[in-house]
């Protein structure tokens, strides 16, 4: 019941912008019409406030009654300087007791192709509204980084990339046997292979990190209504033994573009996005839908690929397991699905075979990156629905019956920020707990 009044009294704080004095009200069946939309969401109940605000600029108040599990808000709205306002019908907050991880790290990025010379990898806490950055890229002169990623959730264990002169994977803790801290810069393309890394997963053995290798160009377009299509001219998967640091190549093939692993809970699967290669990028665009492939792995090796969807009309990005269930981004064409209007996520049920979008949580815009909670009862996920300019983050509760709840966008302590911040967000990605600072320790990577 604590809990309850504490979200109550900070919708309470940020709606209520001055008494309403004498103001008269009339009373209406229909919802109130707030931003962000929380009618009806479920969230998680060590969730900070979710605060809205009406969004025709009106003065509101809120008052509310608690019932079980649910909330009943209720917001009357009047103009500042009128004497007669709206009273709504009110409308639920559903309160889930399964937990959710503490933490979400993501990086924040201007959404645009030519402007990344001020970004940095965050994390949230989502008790409260508290965000710090991890690291910046002050600390590589301003390069690019991305991909990062945690073992398993553990905020002591990550690997990103740092782009740019001097740069490679930042690899920090990640000997699974070492004790003692270990911040480490290694570019993959001068080592084994000759292959630098990208999109990375971390087997849940703590001991094999899986890259792909991508060869990434862009392509600008004046007649049509997709500006940019990011795509891949070549692209390979690769492997690390984080014990020995040797680095392997279980596929090289010269016709087929690998891309996007991800592995099973148990570490005994790996699956990965395939597409054949047509040539010629920028004019075959259309031509290149990947497939959902997987392969066995055990005692550190590989056996032969397996198709698991091969969808003539879809082609599949960013695979994320959880348990028999597997969620990812889908789009008409292409490797990038950021840029794609089109893009939705989708689930397959290992289970039983069966393919669907997840209708409940799409949109008409853009909805890509997503990652489950390390209990898989919530979703978080990036989507352009509020402008189609900005990706921001949305939550939706993984229910018992294979559906998920409506979404609802990351709480702001002052709901103008989610207009105002002109920064999208990128691979949101469940922590367990409160990332260290890491910023002074890659700088000293990039300082000698």
């Amino acid at each position: 019941m604590r809990f309850f009044r504490s979200i109550v009294e900070a919708m309470v704080i940020a709606c209520l912008a001055m008494s309403c004095g004498q103001v008269t009200f009339t009373e209406t069946d229909a919802f109130p019409d707030i931003f962000p939309d929380y009618i009806g969401v479920t969230i998680p109940e060590t969730m900070a406030a979710p605060v809205f605000q009406m969004i025709d600029g009106r003065e509101c108040k809120v008052s509310q009654t608690v019932e079980g599990d649910v909330i009943w808000v209720s917001v009357s709205a009047w103009r500042k300087g009128e004497k007669s306002g709206t009273s709504y019908k009110p409308f639920p907050i559903y309160i889930s007791h399964d937990p959710i991880d503490p933490y979400i790290a993501y990086r924040l990025i201007e959404p645009c192709y030519e402007s990344w010379h001020d970004m940095g990898i965050y994390q949230r806490e989502l008790a409260s509204y508290k965000e710090k950055p991890i690291v910046t890229n002050r600390a590589n002169n301003n390069g690019c980084m991305n991909c990062h990623t945690f073992a398993s959730g553990d905020p002591e264990k990550m690997v990103f990339h740092a782009r740019g002169q001097g740069g490679g994977t930042v690899f920090i803790n990640a000997k699974p046997s070492g004790t003692q801290e270990s911040v480490r810069l290694i570019n993959l393309a001068q080592t084994g292979p000759g292959k630098q890394g990208a999109y990375t997963a971390w087997n849940p053995d703590g001991r094999h990190l899986v890259f792909s290798s991508n060869t990434t160009h862009q392509s600008f377009y004046t007649s049509s209504l997709q500006q940019i299509e990011v795509y891949d001219n070549a692209s390979d998967i690769i492997m690390m033994d984080l014990e020995t640091d040797e680095i392997t190549v279980p596929i090289e093939t010269e016709d087929e573009l690998e891309t996007f692993p991800a592995w099973s809970p148990d570490g005994k699967t790996l699956y990965y996005c395939s597409a054949h290669d047509p040539g010629n990028h920028p004019f075959n665009r259309s031509e290149v839908r990947y497939r959902l492939m997987s392969m066995a792995f055990e005692d550190g090796h590989f056996a032969e690929p397996q198709t698991v969807i091969d969808i003539d009309s879809l082609s599949v990005s960013f695979p994320r397991v959880c348990g028999n269930r597997i969620l990812f981004t889908a789009s008409s064409f292409g490797t990038f699905p950021i840029w794609h209007d089109e893009a939705d996520i989708w689930m397959l049920d290992l289970s039983d075979g069966s393919v669907r979008p997840v209708e409940e949580i799409n949109s008409e815009d853009t909805d890509s990156y997503h990652s489950w909670s390390s209990n898989g009862k919530w979703v978080i996920f990036s989507s352009r629905r509020i402008d189609g300019r900005y990706t921001r983050l949305f939550i939706s509760h993984f229910e018992d019956d294979g559906t998920f709840t409506k979404p609802f966008l990351l709480p702001q302590k002052d709901p103008k920020e989610n207009q105002l911040r002109l920064k999208s967000y990128n691979i949101p990605e469940f922590v367990k707990g409160e990332v260290p600072d890491r910023q002074d320790a890659v700088a000293k990577l990039f300082s000698k």
